[in-house]
């Protein structure tokens, strides 16, 4: 999968010197490739996926265009949950180039057996107001996301699937987080009628971060989940209902390269919205989907809050039977 991302920030007045470096501190992370750039926001972004997250499709091969928007314009938190900046914006939109998954009808331990290719292209901006601060980047290549391995199992009342995924640090400057990221994930999907018509979904991604290569600061461990509850249609083509994601740091930072002014704290932020899916043709083998999904994101410590809206359009090449 590749994207474009264009991030601008514009923070305003913190609750005193404390709240303004804060402030300050979160912005700058988010966008540079500062030591705890994964400190607030993982690779795994929150909001991404949705209904049916712990399905994997049919065999076939599938091309996805997504676009990612991030809009934390309502406030950002500290550790303790406190609002620590009321005057602040922080929008990401990541245009995605063609994501790449194909789904083989070959079998390991009794799951069809699956990968994927992600590669990111980012540029951004950054001001801070109250510190008069600007910083822009040009466009560049991001860090590549590769899954070799995806299992999914097909049972009457559910779908499990589990994989094994890494970040590897091709991206140069801000655009890249300068260290490999090994991540393992987990999830299914119960269905609650012979049909299959009412599902809920969960999806669990546990990253296991390395040492950044351009310091000495190693980031800790995060878990994502992402999931929800729906509605399918249309012999399982659309589906509508509430998704959900979740998002915590389970480990702290560690490492001597730690800015002094930082907060070591185990961030977290939960989101929860509607999603829509549906088919915008079907030719034979060929199947053209979009899907929707908005999130209000609630809770956050060391984090922002605000909401997310994902789109995507999906054309599937499906397998002969």
């Amino acid at each position: 999968m590749k994207s474009i991302s264009h991030i601008t920030i514009a923070c305003g007045r913190g609750h005193g010197v404390q709240g303004l470096q804060f402030a300050a501190a979160i912005c700058v992370l988010i966008f540079s490739s500062l030591p705890l750039s994964a400190q607030y926001l993982g690779d795994q972004l929150i909001g991404f996926t949705g209904l049916k997250a712990g399905s994997q499709p049919p065999p076939g091969y599938f091309v996805t265009l997504p676009l990612y928007f991030r809009d934390s314009s309502l406030s950002i938190y500290n550790a303790q949950g406190s609002r620590v900046l009321k005057n602040g914006t922080a929008d990401i939109n990541l245009f995605v180039l063609p994501s790449l998954q194909v789904v083989t009808p070959f079998k390991i331990l009794g799951a069809t057996y699956g990968a994927a290719y992600t590669q990111w292209i980012m540029n951004g901006s950054l001001t801070l107001v109250a510190l008069n601060f600007q910083r822009s980047t040009r466009y560049g290549f991001g860090d590549i996301y590769v899954q070799p391995v995806i299992l999914g199992w097909h049972i009457p009342h559910a779908d499990i699937t589990a994989g094994y995924s890494f970040f590897a640090p091709t991206g140069a400057g801000s655009a890249g987080h300068h260290m490999w990221v090994h991540e393992i994930d987990f999830g299914t999907t119960l269905y609650a009628d012979a049909a299959q018509k009412w599902n809920v979904s969960t999806m669990m991604y546990y990253d296991f971060n390395g040492t950044k290569s351009d310091t000495n600061v190693k980031p800790g461990q995060i878990l994502t989940l992402t999931g929800g509850a729906g509605r399918s249609f249309l012999k399982g083509a659309a589906n509508v209902g509430a998704a959900y994601g979740a998002q915590w740091k389970t480990t702290h930072d560690s490492g001597p390269d730690i800015p002094s002014f930082l907060p070591i704290t185990n961030g977290r932020v939960f989101g929860v919205g509607p999603e829509v899916g549906m088919p915008v043709f079907a030719k034979g083998r060929n199947v053209g989907l979009v899907s929707f999904r908005y999130l209000w994101l609630v809770g956050p410590k060391t984090n922002l809050g605000g909401q997310t809206l994902t789109a995507s359009f999906t054309f599937a090449r499906l397998k002969g039977q």
